[in-house]
């Protein structure tokens, strides 16, 4: 009975114990100042938040799609369909949030 008791007792200890380390590390975690400026992206890549250049608006041809963006870098690359059928690039400036230009692929 003895040996139960003390099982018992240091069974409820590891408890107590192991709780402490989860509200430790949540706190931790929390209280962290490199997570509040920058959001986490499972292939390691950090993007700024704070210091972002805000809304900003876009012009793309008139009827065009997206089709498929990529961020490279600093560059954000869009793959548009145009309404006449052919494909376009158009390349912007992630920190900026510039267009840099815009790319038509035309049939030969």
């Amino acid at each position: 009975m003895r040996g139960l008791k003390s099982l018992v007792i240091g069974m409820g200890v590891l408890i107590v114990i192991g709780l402490t380390v989860v509200i430790i590390t949540v706190v931790k975690r929390y209280n962290d100042p490199e997570s509040k400026n920058s959001v986490k992206v499972p292939n390691t890549v950090s993007v700024p938040v704070a210091g972002g250049f805000g809304e900003k608006r876009l012009s793309i041809p008139k009827g065009a799609k997206i089709l498929e963006t990529v961020l490279s870098g600093e560059r954000l690359v869009i793959t548009l369909q145009l309404s006449g059928g052919d494909q376009a690039i158009l390349l912007i400036n992630s920190t900026t949030g510039k267009r840099t230009g815009l790319i038509r692929l035309a049939p030969q």
